[in-house]
């Protein structure tokens, strides 16, 4: 009978465990309930860059990892900052999980800003994907941000390219490159896609969240190191977070402006690094008649008070 009464006991008591976990598992990992905000719609397109003129001069944000930490308030700065920017370019991680509350509050504190509206050129980053065996980035995905489908398709819209007057900007999802099927058609249309911005006399940015040369200890991909530094080396800008250190060696930049910093590790020798948050602005001129280009220029600048730590000045011949 005492034999019984163990197993009933202990059956109670994971069954209470059981329930306490599900009832405080929202709380204990950082889920918090729906949000039940005033006037928030579930609308979450963000335009993508279109423009039917050649402006003399172009201008771009750019963010690293965010993870959902930037406010109303953060954004309205960042907009009084860098007044003439056209677009913002995110090198994923903007959300700091998938699921569907992350883009609300990543909505409800967009929109609210002075930052509402800007088309938004943006890549997924590991968070903005399930985890687990079997991960799969949000739904949601697709409907926050409606890029175009020209890219080799894992996820529609995820590995695509935008044209601008003078940068053929290049988003990589880099969280699918395990499968080597995805790996090798990603790299045979980059090569292509680079070439003929080339061929059109286009600066090339690349984006992808896992970074060709990780600036993060223990972060280093060999897989994409090994696969990517070769044909990326051609480009004019890499641009990549994850790390959330900042560091460059042109043309790759690490960039973070609001995950929690890491440890630095280096294999290399960066000619520029720092581990506070920062934000970036590229800017290129165009000539009225769109027959050539100035220099692309790449600024760094300390989030915290706007300090200009780094800069880049990129020359075609």
């Amino acid at each position: 009978m005492r034999k019984w009464g163990y197993i009933v006991f202990l059956t109670l008591l994971l069954a209470g465990g059981a329930v306490i976990c599900a009832l405080r598992w929202q709380a204990w990992f950082g889920m918090p309930e729906e949000p039940q905000w005033t006037g928030l719609t579930q609308d979450y397109t963000f335009p993508i860059f279109e423009t039917d003129t050649t402006p003399e001069k172009t201008t771009i944000l750019v963010l690293g990892d965010v993870h959902n930490r930037l406010t109303q308030a953060d954004y309205d700065t960042l907009a009084a900052r860098v007044p003439e920017a056209e677009a913002l370019a995110q090198v994923g991680d903007w959300m700091d999980r998938g699921q569907d509350y992350y883009y609300q509050l990543l909505l409800r504190e967009w929109s609210a800003s002075a930052l509402n509206g800007m088309p938004v050129i943006v890549t997924p980053g590991n968070h903005e994907y399930s985890k687990g065996v079997h991960k799969e980035l949000s739904p949601v995905w697709e409907h926050a941000f409606a890029h175009p489908e020209n890219g080799p398709e894992a996820v529609p819209g995820a590995s695509y390219y935008i044209d601008l007057p003078a940068i053929r900007f290049i988003a990589i999802d880099t969280n699918p490159l395990n499968r080597l099927v995805y790996l090798t058609r990603t790299l045979t249309w980059l090569r292509g896609v680079m070439t003929q911005a080339r061929a059109d006399g286009r600066f090339v940015v690349v984006m992808m969240h896992h970074p060709v040369l990780s600036v993060g200890k223990g972060r280093a991909n060999v897989l994409i190191y090994s696969a990517f530094r070769h044909a990326l080396g051609e480009a004019d800008l890499v641009l990549a977070g994850h790390d959330h250190n900042y560091m460059r060696r042109t043309p790759f930049v690490v960039i973070n402006t609001a995950g929690k910093p890491k440890e630095q590790k280096f294999f290399y020798t960066p000619e520029a690094v720092d581990s506070v948050p920062a934000y970036a602005v590229i800017e290129t001129t165009t000539n009225a008649d769109s027959t050539g280009h100035g220099p692309l220029i790449f600024k760094t600048y300390r989030l915290t008070d706007g300090v200009l730590i780094d800069s880049l000045y990129v020359h075609h011949d």
